[in-house]
This record gives structure tokens, sequence and C-alpha cells, in this order.
């Protein structure tokens, strides 16, 4: 019995060990049979990317790869492609194979504003049309855009500008379409101190008056006086000048009272005191004195409503100005306390909110510490609401006071700017008269008149007892700059002076002709004045029948012809905006002495060669702008 237990116990301890050793054999086969993987590209865009396997770089695709059983990551990027990621279960001697297709990823895209001073404009980007001013485009993607928005029209000025758009970000394009029209300037005065001076129906002061910012154009200027008819005139106001206007008052004021109504529109109707007297202009003679009503009314335009007395020696005298019905407006800025001027008048705090007639206005936004805002809008009938918003920037300067406004005013001013001595011609209107003594002209008096913008002329007499000259000059010129000119100035004259007498007798008296050219360059320092240099030459032909260091010796040849060239220089300060005062000198550097010229007053001195002048300059007249 006992020896079959032990060789059942044996037995059994046999099968155990076999058992185990097939188990073992099982595991140790396990751990030496590898999984496979093969990733393949299921486009021609994935072709190449780079593969990551739990995260360790592995290659491109294609590829073949051969791994532990488990669990891994598999990874396949590329750039501009959205990564691929997956987590695979590999079983031992597995082959397991992957096609990947990447997805492009979605472009990064931003944002364009783009704003106009004109409202509505087609605006293309890239060539396409995306809608009117203002617009806001979004889903546009990294990188240049091109911009680009058409004239509208005569007034008007393309717009084409490359913008780099950023991703996530907003870009701003603020244009500028519409060319601002150059403005003109107005100066009114009159012959009776106090008169009253009105501008189109508005009343701008007492005389003498002035207004800036006008649109060029036709206008009419009004003057009213006690104990004269007011006197009125049409003026051309021209972009970039000033026009000075001077009323004469000439009709005293009878005792019949008037009234008077004239309008800007002439479909308008006129109401005095209720009553309808139709179409302007409107004539009431004589008029009842006292208060009157008058109210002046046109289809699509704003009333104008006035009250006028009229009396002995007191007439009512009215211009309307129909403004067209207004275009609401809203003026923000940046700044708090800030100030909005429109037409160059005061019209409250920014922010402003309001109606302004259609056309073209000057906006003006002030702000203390701030540079002025200016600006020039158009505004075309339409109930929509313009919004204008206004950026200031800090003012580094000092402020300016009264006195910068004068300097500024005299600098502008030119009749003070005018100077008689250099290159470029006298304004237009402006009119001087030169007095001067030196020598050898010990006594000389000009008068010169500007004729066009390039162009004056001069008439001249000078004296030194011997001989008297009298010539005209005429002067073409350019004012380059404000501080540089150059001209010509063709002289031609004569002169004549008392007969000499010798040991035979009375000969013939003294004459000449003479015929000059000058090249005149000058610096300008407006509004002090100016320095000149001129090159010149000349041709003399004088009848002087003695020696030009012996007067009482006679020479065969009586006439002397000859030719000289000329050097020369002024230099010309204004003292006052009517007077200059000037000194010029100058020299013969080429040619003969001038026998006439020497032993003027005996001691046998020859002809100097050198020739200098002191003079006054008076200037008077109406400038037609400023040079």
């Amino acid at each position: 019995m006992q020896g079959l237990l032990g060789v059942s116990g044996g037995v059994v301890r046999v099968a155990l060990v076999l058992g185990f050793l097939a188990l073992s054999s099982q595991a140790f086969g396990q751990t030496l049979d590898p999984a496979v993987v093969v990733i393949t590209a299921g486009d021609d865009a994935t072709s190449g990317a780079a593969i990551r396997i739990d995260g360790a770089p592995s290659g491109n695709v294609p590829l073949r790869k051969t791994l532990d059983p488990g669990r891994h990551l598999v990874q396949v990027g590329k750039r501009g492609f959205v990564t691929y990621s997956n987590w695979v279960d590999l079983a031992a001697g597995q082959v397991l194979s992957i096609p990947v297709t990447l997805q492009p990823q979605a472009p990064k895209t931003g944002s364009l504003l783009i704003t106009a001073d004109v409202t509505g404009l087609p605006v293309l980007i890239d060539g396409q049309n995306r809608g009117g001013t203002p617009l806001v485009v979004d889903g546009l993607t990294e990188g240049e855009h091109v911009v680009e928005i058409e004239s509208p029209g005569e007034g008007y000025q393309a717009f084409l500008k490359t913008v780099v758009i950023k991703a996530d970000a907003r870009t701003t394009v603020d244009a500028t379409i519409r060319i601002a029209p150059e403005l003109g300037s107005l100066r009114v005065i009159a012959s009776v101190p106090g008169a009253i001076i009105s501008l189109d129906g508005e009343d701008i002061g007492v005389a003498p008056a002035a207004r800036a910012g006008l649109t060029p154009g036709e206008h009419l200027v009004m003057a009213r006086a006690t104990g004269y008819e007011p006197v009125e005139q049409s003026v051309t106001v021209i972009a970039g000048r000033e026009r000075v206007v001077s009323l004469r008052f000439t009709t005293p004021a009878t005792d019949t009272a008037r009234i008077l109504v004239r309008a800007s529109v002439p479909e308008a109707t006129v109401s005095i005191d209720g009553e309808d007297y139709g179409n302007p202009p409107i004539t009431i003679e004589p008029a009842e004195p006292g208060t009157h009503s008058i109210v002046v009314r046109a289809p699509g335009y704003r009333e104008v409503r006035r009250t006028c007395s009229v009396g002995p020696n007191r007439n009512c005298d009215i211009y309307a100005e129909l403004n067209a019905l207004g275009v609401p407006v809203r003026v923000e800025a940046n700044v708090a306390g800030a100030q909005l001027f429109v037409d160059g008048e005061p019209s409250g705090p920014v922010p402003w909110e309001g109606d302004l007639p259609a056309g073209t206005h000057q906006l003006e936004v002030r702000a203390d510490g701030y540079e002025s805002h200016v600006e020039q809008i158009r505004l075309q009938k339409s109930s929509r609401l313009r919004v204008i918003q206004v950026i200031m920037s800090a003012s580094a300067a000092a402020p300016v006071t009264s006195a910068d406004r004068q300097k500024e005013a005299e600098r502008a001013d030119p009749l003070r700017n005018t100077v008689t001595h250099a290159g470029a011609p006298l304004p237009v209107g402006v009119v001087t008269l030169d007095i001067s003594t030196g020598w050898p002209w010990l006594a000389q008096l000009g008068m010169r008149a500007g004729l066009t913008k390039f162009l004056d002329v001069g008439i001249y007499v000078a004296s030194f007892g011997r001989l008297t000259d009298f010539w005209v000059s005429t002067k073409a010129g350019w004012k380059v700059s404000r501080n540089f000119s150059l001209g010509g100035d063709l002289q031609v004259g004569g002169g004549v002076g008392p007969a000499q007498r010798d040991q035979s007798g009375v000969r013939d008296p003294t004459n000449n002709f003479f015929l000059s050219l000058d090249a005149i360059f000058s610096l300008h320092f407006p509004p002090r004045g100016a320095l000149s240099v001129w090159m010149a030459m000349d041709f003399n032909s004088d009848r002087w029948d003695f020696s030009g260091s012996n007067s009482d010796l006679l020479v065969t040849n009586s006439r002397q012809n000859l030719v000289r060239g000329r050097l020369g220089g002024s230099l010309e300060f204004v003292v006052t905006r009517k007077w200059n005062v000037w000194l010029e000198v100058e020299g013969i550097v080429a040619g003969q002495r001038r026998r006439v010229l020497g032993d003027v007053f005996g001691g046998g001195h020859p002809d100097a060669k050198v020739y200098g002048q002191l003079g006054a300059t008076f200037k008077f007249g109406t400038p037609q702008g400023d040079r």
C-alpha cells in the first residue's frame, strides 16, 4: 500500500513539474513574439508627415515599426494640418495597419474696419466688392490684403492701400476721399467810421471788418451808416487769397422810410407783418414807421425771420440767406470740455449734435492743451445721422497769445510785406512812392504799381543839377517762395541839363539817352523787409562837351557812348504797414567812367564809379492777394 502511495506521489510531482514547465514556456514565448504597426498615407498631403509613438520621434509616413505588445499612442503631424492622435492596443504577433489622412488646419483670421469721410462708397478688398463705407469685414486671413475705394467724381480722390491682417485682431483703415477746397478771406473798409459791415446778409462787425474761411466765389458785401444810404458791392473771393474791399458812402439818406427785402433763393416768398408780398426782391416805399416782422420762406429751406425798424433817416434793408434743411450731424472727441466751431462760429461743447445745412463746412474742435483739429466736411441732403469722431493730440507748443496772432496777421498782410527793390513785382493793386537822396542823384522821385502777379511798372525822375533824367521801368519777376524771389528790371529813359558856356559862347544843352537791364535776386524776411543783389548792363549816350575831370576843359568829341557792367545791392526795412526805408549801394565793375558825372562840384574829381541812395517808400492801394 505504501509502495502504491509512493508511486502515486511521484506521478503527481512529475505532473506538476511538467505543467510548470509548460506555463513557463508559454510565458517565455509571449515576450519573444512582438507586434508590428504599419502607418500609411491616405493622400499625398499626408505623405512625409512626422510620426511620434509614445511621444518619441519615430520617422515619417509611410512607416513599418515593431513594437512590444500592449497600449501605445500614435501621433502624425505636419505644418498646416491638424495632428492625428490615436491610442492602439497591440497583441503579441499582431500586424496593425493604420491609414492616416491629415485634415488641413482652419486658417487664422482677423477683421478689418474701413471708415471714410464720405459714406456709402463701395469698398473692394483684393478686387472683391465687400460693401459700402463705413464697413467691418470679418474672417480675413492673415497677411496682406489690398483695400480700394474708387473716387465718386470730381472733387474726390481714389483710395488704395495695402494692409496687413493679424490673427484675432482688428485692423483699422481711415480713408480720405474728399479733396478739401482751399478757402479765401475778405477785409472790408468804409469811408464812414463806425459803419456796420454785413456779408451775405450777416453782420460781421464795424469797419474795418474781416472774415476768413470763405468759400471761393461771389459774395455780397454791404455797409450801413447813420445818415447815409446803404452801400453794397459784389466781390469775388479767390481761394488762398485775401480780398480787400473799400466801400464809399456818397448818398445821404432821405426822409422817406423804405423796406427792401432780398433773398438768396429767387423762388422764396416774403411775408411782412403777416401779409404775403410774393417773390423777392420786395421794396415798400414809403414804409410805415415803426417795427416790422419779416419772414422769408422757400420749399426745402429753413425759413428766415427778422425784425427791423424804419423811420426818418432809417431804412430796413434785409438780405435773407436761406439754408437748405439741415443734415443731422454728431461730433465727438476724445477730450472732455472741447469746443466746436462751425465755419468759424462757436457752436458749443463737444459732444455736439444738431443740424447743418447741406454743402461744405469747416469744423474746428479746440481744447486747452491740445492741438486744434480742423477739417472740411461736405454734407449731402440725408436724414441719416452723420457721426464725426475727432482724435486730438496733446500740444507741446505754448498757447497762442494775442501778440502771436498779431505777428501772424502781419506776416500775412500783403501791403506790409511789399518791398520796392526786390525781384518780385508789387502785388496787384498796390502803388508805391519812392523818395530818396544820394549820389549821383541828389533828389529822386519814383512811383510804381502792380499790374499782374508777375509784372509791375514805374516812372521816375532824378536830378543832380547838371543833368535831370526821366525814365520808365518795367519789372517782371517771380516770388519763388515766401523768402526768395527773382526778377528782371528794364529801364529806358533820357535826360536834359542846362547849356554850358565856354570861351566861344553858349554850347548845346547837356542831354543823354540810356538803357539798363537788371537781374535781381532777393531774400525776404516778412514782415521785416528784404535783402536784394543785382547784376546789370547799362548803355549810356551822354552829350557833355567837357572833360570828365575838368568841367572847364572842352573835348573834341562831345558825345560819349559807353556800355558798362554794374553790381549792386539794397537793404529794405518795413517800418510800418505803409512806410519802408531803404539803402542802395552799387558800383561799376566793367566799363569806362562817365564824363558827365565827373567834376560836378569842382576839385577835378572824375566819376567815382560808386553810387548810393538812401530813401523812403510810401505804400498804398488795395492789394488783390498775398504775395
